[in-house]
């Protein structure tokens, strides 16, 4: 009987030991709702100045414009965002915290060294006025990888999915189509590969418009920036050639062709 007695205390203690248990479970369960419902109420804007708030000292947002104008840019071009942030906006595409460090070397003449982080392409857009590119990061966490940016706010950015781009990797062509604004090329990398591509933009309502694309296999023949000139050439208003290094044969050899391309 008294053995009966301690089982039945025994087990009195543990029911109510898993009660206390399922109590405490449920508080933290309700305690993490009520802070996911609380996070799920606040809008973008107020979500952003959370982030403000609470990042690192010496960090700051991808896209606070405020320090990309006067520590990267240093006032040499006053960029505005506006439009891409709009759009990051719909998406709820948050930036990221970087440290600033890390930033510097986005910015146009780092302390570390005195390359110009700005280049001369000439006219895009047909105003008369010449043009320069520059890189960025990413302004939020939903793309992919640096931006190509303009001392124009209406020529918009080109996107890429790289953090490979560099200044160097863009060349004008000339005014292929001789509508006032010069074509561009870009010298993609996506880092790891042998294999680039070489797309060509063109500038049409304010908005860029792929006009055609070549493989460009890394080789001891052609440097893609040292040659550049020498693979392309304009054929008539409209028309250029475009020399496609597509692969190296088992003996060394390039395989290339010279491509025809109309523009549209």
């Amino acid at each position: 009987m008294k053995n009966f007695s301690l089982l039945m205390i025994l087990l009195s203690f543990l029911a109510c030991e898993n009660e206390v248990k399922k109590a405490e479970n449920n508080k933290e369960y309700k305690t993490e709702i009520s802070q996911k419902t609380f996070t799920e109420k606040l809008s973008y804007d107020e979500q952003i100045e959370e982030l403000k708030a609470n990042k690192p000292k010496n960090s700051i947002l991808s896209n606070d414009i405020q320090f990309i104008n006067d520590s990267i840019l240093t006032g040499k071009f006053k960029l505005d965002i506006s439009r891409y942030e709009i759009e990051n906006k719909k998406k709820e595409c948050f930036p990221m915290i970087i440290e600033k460090e890390e930033f510097y070397e986005y910015s146009l003449e780092s302390k570390r060294t005195t390359k110009k982080e700005f280049k001369l392409l000439g006219d895009i857009n047909a105003d008369g006025k010449d043009d320069f590119v520059f890189i960025l990061p990413s302004l939020g966490l939903c793309e992919e990888g640096q931006s190509y940016y303009f001392t124009d706010n209406k020529i918009p950015r080109i996107q890429t999915e790289s953090n490979c781009c560099h200044i160097e990797s863009v060349f004008s062509i000339g005014d292929i189509d001789e509508d006032g604004g010069i074509e561009i090329a870009e010298y993609y990398s996506s880092c790891a590969s042998s294999f680039k591509s070489i797309n060509i933009w063109t500038l049409k309502n304010s908005k860029w418009k792929l006009v055609s694309d070549f493989t460009f296999k890394i080789n001891n023949e052609y440097k893609a920036f040292d040659d550049f000139n020498k693979l392309h050439k304009k054929i008539s208003k409209g028309k250029f050639k475009f020399l496609e290094i597509y692969d190296i044969n088992g003996k060394g050899e390039l395989l290339k062709e010279w491509k025809t391309v109309t523009m549209k």
